[in-house]
């Protein structure tokens, strides 16, 4: 009977025109359900640091996944997708986390969260910061160790040098000559400056190398003169006449000596009796580191004499003339600047 009624209600209900549309409404929802299913469920892959983790999530955008898995970010952590971005199935959502890398510049250390792939990159994402504390690469100038190519690692060490080229100009003297010029109308052995020597000025521009405020390298890049030396000019005598109340003479060498006076009976050193002849030839004591034993010279207001004794006090140009009283010695007195010229050198005469 159960079997009757079962076979008689089958066939009625599906055979009804309201089962029909029954039946066709479940399906449509059947279907709607399933593909809705189907579009919130995605499988996704997480990439951290290079470290892959596929997952299954039902959340719309990148940063309701990353709640959901329990994955903080950090200010400077780079997310791609963006964290406002909408999720789909089969992407990929790159995390790169930052990490600390030292700046070393002169005796500062910087330390600084980045999670830029090289150094130069890092450079440029953090120029506001590095302005801040004081710092502003240069490329092409500063030095920078390791390369601005070098990928960016944990506890990764920069060293920059700051490298100042500059341009710094300074004036300096030129050194003046000195031309000497012979004069016959001079007595040999004296000088006369004719012209003064007045230094000139040049304007050196150089190019200056700083590393870290220390001067490396200095060179010269152009030098200009702004004025330009006097050179000294001096006559030098070559005259050997000179006057003398004997006429005109003759001379080898002229000297210019102090001169004192002795007197009394006593024995040259080279063995003689000194004599004084103002007509002839006398006597006189020189050093002879000065004036050689044996010369004949000729001693203003003296007359012509023979060096033939030497003095215990007679060192370097100083001459002592024979006289033959201690009376005549006290008016000789003491002189200076006597010229003394050499006529002739031992074995010349």
């Amino acid at each position: 009977m159960i079997e009757k009624w079962k076979e008689n209600l089958k066939n009625n209900f599906s055979n009804s025109p309201k089962a029909k549309i029954m039946v066709g409404v479940v399906g449509v929802l059947i279907i709607a359900l399933t593909i809705t299913f189907t579009c919130i469920r995605k499988d996704i892959v997480i990439n951290i640091d290079g470290k892959e983790k596929a997952i299954i999530t039902y959340k719309g955008t990148v940063k309701d996944v990353l709640e959901e898995n329990g994955i903080e970010i950090a200010h400077k952590d780079k997310v791609q997708p963006a964290l406002n971005e909408k999720i789909s199935s089969k992407d990929v959502i790159t995390i790169k986390k930052a990490v600390e890398v030292e700046m070393v510049v002169g005796n500062k250390t910087i330390v600084i969260k980045t999670a830029e792939d090289t150094v130069e990159d890092m450079i440029e994402a953090e120029k506001d910061e590095l302005r801040a504390e004081g710092v502003e690469f240069v490329e092409g100038v500063d030095e920078i160790t390791p390369s601005l190519d070098t990928e960016i690692s944990d506890s990764l060490t920069i060293q920059l040098v700051k490298v100042e080229v500059l341009n710094e100009v300074a004036v300096e003297s030129i050194d003046y000559e000195t031309i000497v010029e012979e004069d016959e109308n001079l007595d040999i052995n004296t000088e006369d400056v004719r012209q003064a020597g007045e230094a000139g000025e040049k304007e050196i521009t150089y190019k200056v190398i700083k590393k870290d405020g220390v001067e490396v390298s200095r060179e010269i890049v152009q030098s200009k003169v702004t004025k330009e030396p006097v050179n000294e000019i001096i006559a030098q005598g070559t005259r050997r006449v000179f006057a003398s109340r004997d006429g005109e003479m003759e001379y080898r060498d002229l000297i210019y000596c102090e001169s004192t006076a002795y007197a009394g009976d006593t024995i040259t050193a080279t063995g003689t009796v000194p004599v004084y002849n103002p007509g002839g030839i006398s006597t006189i004591a020189v050093d002879p580191r000065v004036i050689p034993l044996g010369s004949l010279v000729y001693v203003e207001n003296y007359g012509k004499a023979i060096a033939a004794d030497t003095g215990g006090l007679i060192k370097g140009n100083i001459i002592d003339v024979f006289l033959n009283s201690e009376s005549d010695c006290i008016s000789w007195g003491r002189k200076y600047n006597v010229p003394v010229y050499i006529l002739a050198y031992p074995g010349d005469w």
